[in-house]
């Protein structure tokens, strides 16, 4: 047995709002009411944004005490956006910022880190989802 929690998402009648169960934490994600939602939550990209941001702001967080460095607050801004023409990848624009008492090679040396984050490595890496249908 893995040693991975099971998070379970559930959709009933309230148009497109969704509500995730993982370790006894219960969230919900939404759409738009352009959309066909009621905007009662985030949409599913932004929760993935959420996500990445969280990932690499932890990411920043574990370095730096490991480090010993006065990290005080890691903030990151994340846009993603498609574009119109076929064949070009999506995109995820993502800014940052360090507050502490950082130097700019500790500032660059965080900033390098956070692409080590587990979620961003998911979202590049080759991926399966496998899928079982339920009765």
């Amino acid at each position: 047995m893995s040693d991975q929690s099971i998070t379970t998402v559930r959709i009933g009648n309230e148009n497109y709002r969704t509500q995730i169960t993982s370790r006894g934490h219960t969230f919900y994600i939404d759409e738009p009411g352009g959309l066909g939602g009621a905007d009662t939550a985030p949409t599913p990209y932004e929760a993935l944004l959420g996500a990445l941001g969280a990932c690499k702001a932890i990411t920043a967080k574990m370095y730096a005490q490991r480090k010993g460095w006065e990290l005080d607050e890691v903030q990151l801004d994340l846009i993603h956006s498609r574009p119109n023409g076929r064949g070009k990848p999506e995109l995820i624009e993502i800014s940052m910022s360090f507050t502490g008492d950082l130097d700019d090679t500790q500032r660059a040396r965080l900033k390098e880190i956070t692409n080590a984050c587990p979620v961003q490595k998911t979202i590049l890496n080759e991926l399966t989802i496998d899928a079982i249908l339920e009765d």
